[in-house]
């Protein structure tokens, strides 16, 4: 009867965990960033190398602008899971807005030689790059995204800005205005203050 009872209970816990990780995809889903958090907590206290609560608390974590605890459970998969590209790259969007250019690198870096054919990874290396006045790498950089995502519309209107500081100004409304045709919003002013 005591193992029975045992049995019982260890279903039980393992049912109760379960569907703390299914909840937290649930609230994930719906943008309920805060109960997605506790759900995942609830499930990684018991399986705390489960990589996709993780990585799911650590994109809630950044929604809800705790960004040192997003860090933390990136770098925890990362550990776990060196090839995780997508850790890497939230990693490399994170350092982007807190400035850490130097950090982007690296980041955006590490997912490329994961898989080349990134197109985002190499869209963050040339933010990164132009930001640290590396307008050459971040051409070459905003060419390869485009190479591999011929749509990624912000990749043209960023090259596109690299061509102004160039001087190279009809090359560059070419950009904005392939930028505009894909609905990046940015685009209309870049056309009306660099376009005649």
């Amino acid at each position: 009867m005591k193992y029975i009872v045992y049995t019982l209970i260890l279903l039980f816990t393992v049912a109760c965990n379960t569907q703390d990780s299914i909840s937290g995809d649930d609230y994930f889903d719906d943008e309920e960033y805060v109960k997605a958090i506790d759900a995942y907590t609830s499930y990684l206290a018991t399986h705390p190398d489960h990589v996709k609560s993780l990585y799911n608390r650590g994109r809630s974590y950044e929604e809800v602008g705790k960004t040192e605890e997003a860090i933390k459970d990136f770098e925890a998969i990362i550990d776990l899971d060196p090839k995780n590209i997508n850790a890497y790259l939230s990693l490399a969007k994170i350092s982007y807005n807190t400035k850490e250019y130097s950090k982007v690198l690296v980041y955006s870096g590490a997912a490329i030689d994961l898989n080349e054919n990134m197109a985002q990874a190499h869209f963050l290396a040339g933010r990164a790059e132009h930001q640290l006045g590396y307008f050459d790498q971040a051409m070459e950089s905003y060419n390869n995204a485009i190479a591999i995502n011929r749509d990624f519309g912000e990749a043209y209107l960023y090259r596109g800005a690299v061509k102004v500081g160039k001087e190279h100004f009809s090359s560059a409304c070419e950009d904005f205005r392939f930028a505009k045709s894909l609905d990046v919003p940015e685009a209309d002013k870049a056309i009306k203050d660099y376009c005649k």
